[in-house]
């Protein structure tokens, strides 16, 4: 059994007639098939009880004004639909009529009241569909209205069973794997629905289409060429879908659609606005920290010069020569920072590139930890690298050395062992790591350890010096000469950061 269209028992019915006996043959014509049915006797009447009226049952003659007059009066109001009931051979009347706005006609004859419940219907149809019609608009205000992605897919799924009256509805997409996903809608059922909906959507098809006598499918908006979704509507039982529902339903998917893309958009738009005042908080900290940085050597410098200056004479040599390495040392530190910002500036430009060379590189590790000696005075310095030749950029890979190095000795207190260590060498890779004692960081920490201008809370709350950029740039010096780093941690054990380069045969 087809499930009817309309719900006889939502439509009310006036008839307009003066005949008693019209009357009476039209409440027992349609009050069985559960219409509600009202009556006025004359045109005056008909108006004064016209709030409420889904469908006017109107004769064309009336004993105060004409059917046709009645009629312009309730479209006036913009009133329900009207059915013009004439006589026989008035069919040039109920022409006029539907010119004038009538959605049907009916002439009056011997069948008269067998004809009246299907033409009743057809008319309720109508107006249902003009009904839903006009409830589309204010259902996509309400999707297009809604805040994020998870409003809009409940909103889009409820606008559909109210238009099509449908008791299911769901919205589903294809994910970035292919498959069938729900994003929205009534589980009871919707795995079959899925299942076939797969099918379909693999054809490429773009208009409605049934997947059953109970379920009803419209593709969403396409991309490169292919639907990128679909929402159904369906019942337990079997029903029509008439022409004119699959237009509302297509031209509400077009709606729920472009509703989809904004809000995607929406969404990304606020996570950019987030990522760039999170990027503009931390450039801000960033200047700050770094001011701060190149204050503190440069004071220094300044400070031990002018002591030499000011104080020659009265210095020994042991107190001079003191002086002269803390103003070489805090200059050296100075010159680091000024080649880690020309460096990141080259990063973000593009310009920073590496020339990999044939490298001895425990040659190389030793280089590097000789040159860093003052900074480890207080600690044992531990190194285990054969001898391993790797391809690399001699200029970054001291960088990297001495950014990990520093680290290692900023992080650990004194007398806390650090390590340089190859830990592994295959798949054609050199893996270096720098190991060593001291606070460690969380693995959420390790996350984001790589990232630019990110310091750890260890870092902040003890005020560590650092401008932040460091490791940021040891991934990058890695990348140009075609490694990848790492990092291990145990908060309060200590850090292992590790970097490949290329093994050369």
């Amino acid at each position: 059994m087809v499930t009817p269209l309309v719900e006889s028992s939502a439509v009310s019915i006036l008839v307009v007639d003066d005949d008693a006996d019209h009357r009476s043959l039209v409440a027992r014509a349609l009050e069985p098939l559960g219409h509600t049915v009202r009556f006025a006797a004359s045109g005056a009447e008909a108006l004064a009880v016209l709030d409420g009226v889904d469908l006017v049952v109107l004769d064309y003659r009336l004993p105060d004004t004409s059917g046709m007059d009645l009629l312009t009066a309730i479209k006036a109001r913009n009133g329900p639909s009207v059915v013009m009931v004439t006589a026989m051979g008035s069919e040039s009347v109920a022409v006029d009529a539907m010119r004038l706005g009538a959605v049907d006609y009916l002439v009056k004859g011997g069948d008269y009241v067998v004809r009246l419940p299907q033409v009743v219907e057809r008319a309720c149809r109508q107006h249902d569909l003009a009904r839903r019609a006009s409830e589309l608009q204010r259902v996509a205000l309400v999707v297009h209205s809604a805040r994020d992605r998870a409003e809009v897919y409940r909103e889009i799924v409820q606008g559909a069973r109210t238009l099509l009256r449908a008791g299911s509805a769901a919205l589903f997409v294809v994910n970035g794997a292919g498959a069938i996903e729900m994003l929205e809608g009534d589980a009871d059922g919707a795995a079959r629905i899925a299942a076939r909906l797969a099918g379909l959507l693999a054809t490429g098809g773009r208009a409605p289409a049934h997947i059953d006598d109970r379920a009803l499918v419209v593709p969403l908006s396409e991309a490169e060429g292919k639907p990128s979704g679909a929402l159904v509507v369906w019942d337990d039982a079997a029903r029509r879908f008439e022409p004119e529902e699959v237009t509302l339903v297509e031209t509400f998917a077009a709606f729920a659609g472009t509703a989809l893309a904004n809000a995607a958009r929406l969404e990304l738009e606020r996570a950019l606005v987030v990522q760039l005042q999170d990027t503009l908080d931390l450039r801000r900290s960033f200047a700050m920290s770094l001011s701060h940085e190149l204050r503190t050597p440069l004071t220094c410098v300044v400070g031990f010069a002018e002591t030499l200056l000011g104080n020659w004479d009265r210095l020994d040599e042991r107190a001079r020569y003191d002086c002269v390495v803390a103003v070489r040392d805090n200059a050296t530190q100075l010159r680091g920072l000024v080649e880690q910002l020309l460096d990141f500036g080259s990063l973000e430009a593009g310009r920073l590139t590496a020339t990999p060379v044939l490298l001895d590189l425990r040659a190389e590790i030793e280089a590097a930890v000789q040159a860093m000696a003052p900074m480890f005075a207080d600690r044992p310095v531990t190194t285990d690298v054969g001898e391993v030749r790797v391809h690399g950029d001699p200029v970054l890979l001291r960088r990297v050395l001495s950014n990990l190095l520093s680290n290692a000795a900023k992080y650990s207190g004194p007398g806390s062992p650090v390590s340089v260590r190859v830990v592994d060498e295959n798949d054609g890779m050199v893996c270096v790591e720098v190991v060593d004692e001291g606070a460690g960081i969380s693995a959420e920490e390790a996350t984001h350890v790589f990232e630019p201008f990110w310091r750890s809370s260890t870092a902040q709350l003890n005020a560590t010096r650092g401008s932040g950029i460091g490791l940021a740039l040891v991934r990058e010096y890695v990348r140009l000469m075609g490694g990848s780093v790492g990092v291990r941690s145990t908060p309060g054990l200590g850090a292992s950061f590790s970097f490949t380069l290329p093994r050369a045969d």
